[in-house]
Formats: C-alpha cells, sequence, structure tokens
C-alpha cells in the first residue's frame, strides 16, 4: 500500500511509500481519523522517508493539499509535524509549514522521526 497510517502514543503516523496520488494520500488521512482506534486528542505526523512522489507534484498539488489538511486541524490540534531525510520533499515541505502558519496551524519539519516524535508530544 503506497500510503498507511499507524498510531505512536497520541500521533497519528501517516507514512507514504513509493510513488502514490493525492488522492492515496486524502484517503489515508480520512480512514486515520475515522478509525475507532485513533487517539483522543491527537497530533498529526507526515513521515516521507519513502516517498518517490513529492519531485513529481505541482504546487497547485501541495497548495491543494494544504487547504485540504487545513479544514481537518482541529481534528488533530492544529498541529502537525513533516519527516524527510531528502532534502527535496524536506524543502518542500518547508513550505507547506509556512503556508499552513497562516491557516492557524503549527508545524515544523524535521529530518528524524524520533525528532518530530518529541516536538509533537512536547
Amino acid at each position: 500500500m503506497p500510503v498507511t497510517y499507524r498510531f505512536d502514543s497520541t500521533i497519528i503516523v501517516v507514512e507514504m511509500f513509493g510513488e502514490y496520488s493525492m488522492n492515496d494520500l486524502r484517503t489515508a488521512i480520512l480512514n486515520s481519523l475515522t478509525d475507532s482506534t485513533s487517539p483522543f486528542n491527537s497530533f498529526l505526523l507526515f513521515n516521507f522517508g519513502e516517498s518517490r512522489s513529492m519531485g513529481i507534484r505541482s504546487s497547485q498539488d501541495i497548495e491543494i493539499m494544504v487547504n485540504f489538511i487545513a479544514s481537518l486541524a482541529n481534528r488533530f490540534n492544529n498541529r502537525f509535524a513533516f519527516v524527510s531525510s531528502y532534502d527535496l520533499p524536506y524543502g518542500l515541505m518547508r513550505f507547506v509549514s509556512v503556508r499552513s502558519g497562516s491557516c492557524g496551524i503549527e508545524s515544523e519539519v524535521f529530518r528524524t522521526y524520533d525528532e518530530a516524535r518529541e516536538w509533537l508530544l512536547s
């Protein structure tokens, strides 16, 4: 499956693998939020560790995703983190982080999962 989710404490972790569509990502996010085992009072973490699709996303695709996430922000306490050890997704997510800030969402971009987890749980 190109986009999966799992739970880590109060964090919803959405993980991307290989190539995936924007619809795959939206579906995984929505499924994670409606999962009966989803943590209460949760935060959202996007792990782009194995993603190969960020390089083919248009700025319009990214803007649409920011608006989609912003529409759900209250479901994850208006706080989320991005993880990528690769430069391109890291840079694109810095853009998303700035853009989401204008929507009232607190977000940060990290190189490692542990750093992102620590920040979300602090």
